[in-house]
């Protein structure tokens, strides 16, 4: 049962952390009164909701198992699964080469991010931004996760001793 309430942890840390990033954005940019601020946020929620529960099922779930299996489940690297399950969907996604081609020209807010095909630094540099984001998401949830089933830096690398050792 704990591990069930630890998967739903991970699959509802990095939605309310969002989403009060998302809340404080909103109250930023729009009057307090506003009445739609709740509608955007809802909308915002289930949406983060959705991605963080797809990631948690299909990435997160399997290696989470796999890990347990080949006994590499420690809080670290969980905390490290965590990021790069975050991250990768994004990146794959997100990879600045895939509709390059010659003469295609990107920016962002007046900054070159692709010229004549070829992604700039700045381009590359958006690209791993835009990726760590959503790795610094799976971290929260592997730390979710972690501190729900109770894997901690001092519990998980104590050596278990042998039966009969007193």
């Amino acid at each position: 049962m704990r591990l069930i309430i630890a998967f739903g942890a991970a699959v509802l840390a990095p939605t309310l952390a969002l989403g009060a990033w998302y809340l404080y954005g909103q109250f930023a940019t729009f009057e307090s009164n506003d009445p739609y601020i709740w509608v955007r946020t809802r909308s915002f929620l289930s949406i983060c909701l959705a991605i963080s529960a797809a990631h948690v099922v299909v990435l997160g779930i399997p290696a989470y198992f796999l890990m347990r299996w080949r006994g590499l489940l420690r809080w670290w690297s969980a905390l490290l699964a965590g990021f790069v399950l975050g991250a990768l969907p994004a990146a794959v996604i997100t990879w600045p080469l895939r509709y390059a081609s010659p003469g295609s020209y990107a920016s962002s807010n007046g900054v070159e991010t692709m010229v004549n095909g070829v992604p700039t630094v700045a381009g590359w540099l958006q690209y791993m931004g835009g990726a760590a984001s959503f790795g610094v998401c799976g971290l929260v949830a592997a730390a979710a996760f972690c501190a729900v089933r109770g894997m901690s830096p001092n519990s998980s690398s104590k050596p278990t001793p042998l039966r009969g050792a007193a």
